[in-house]
């Protein structure tokens, strides 16, 4: 039997920035869990956390603020129309480390065809799971169910099976990806592994990628995960291949974000010709 889909740990989440800075019982438990593990087996320990559901600090149970505000604004930003305006063909758009998929119902809500990937299989479960009853509410409540398909796929991002076994291409198949956390989850020495591979999978010239930038408040000095990021790192990051379109603090957000967040939105430039990337 799976358990109540929501956060059931709400002692342990961390809902404030003293959550995350100050040395809580919650947040000695996150950085021991990750302390000696070598990169190359944080996935695993991510995947421990899921298995045993007991201590998910970072998950709300709901959809992000920013995005939720961001997307309600797409009539006034062309770019964020979920349909192709030449073909009407529907955009395709990823959330990595999607966890239990709340954004990722919130893209398919706005049109998008959307695709969920973790690299936790049970977080998968729990996602799709969470997925049906929102569904399953919206029809009996009447509200007009999402329009755009919902895929939920457990998987390693800077892997190809996953994209393949959806019939998805690899270079460029997205139109729109959206970050928030997934980049900071990460061994800050795979930042641009992940700039990379979101270049590589977003289409050329048209394609986005929109990051809540977070925990802006952290300096990196303190470890992790999340890790402390600046802006300026969002530049040094993706400023050679992409344009950055938007960046402005959103009104709402997670109140661990709350007036330290910011959001940035960047259009992917023409493709150079550039090696594949390593599985």
């Amino acid at each position: 039997m799976l358990p109540a889909l929501a956060p059931t740990n709400t002692k342990d989440m961390f809902h404030t920035v003293e959550d995350i800075l100050q040395p809580t019982e919650a947040r000695e438990r996150f950085r021991k869990h990750f302390l000696a593990a070598p990169v190359e087996e944080e996935g695993q320990k991510w995947s421990e956390l899921w298995d045993n559901r007991d201590f998910l600090p970072w998950d709300k149970g709901v959809a992000s603020p920013a995005l939720v505000d961001l997307l309600a604004t797409k009539q006034d930003h062309e770019f964020f129309v979920a349909h192709d305006n030449q073909t009407g063909k529907k955009k395709r758009a990823l959330v990595p480390g999607c966890g239990r998929g709340y954004d990722v119902l919130l893209l398919a809500e706005h049109g998008y065809d959307t695709v969920g990937v973790d690299i936790s299989a049970t977080a998968i479960v729990d996602a799709k799971a969470w997925v049906d009853v929102q569904l399953d509410k919206m029809e009996a409540s009447g509200v007009a169910v999402p329009k755009g398909k919902i895929e939920l796929v457990a998987g390693d991002f800077f892997n190809n099976d996953w994209i393949e076994s959806l019939g998805i291409e690899v270079q460029g198949g997205f139109d729109i990806i959206y970050d928030y956390a997934f980049l900071v989850a990460l061994n800050p020495s795979l930042r641009t592994k992940v700039a990379a591979r979101m270049a590589q999978l977003l289409a050329p010239q048209t394609g986005l990628l929109v990051a809540l930038e977070y925990p802006l408040f952290r300096p990196s000095s303190t470890g992790g995960p999340p890790h402390g990021i600046k802006s300026e790192d969002y530049e040094q990051l993706f400023g050679k291949k992409f344009e950055k379109k938007m960046h402005y603090k959103p009104d709402r957000t997670h109140k661990v974000g709350e007036g330290s967040d910011m959001v940035s939105v960047w259009k992917r430039q023409p493709a150079k010709m550039q090696a594949p990337l390593e599985n």
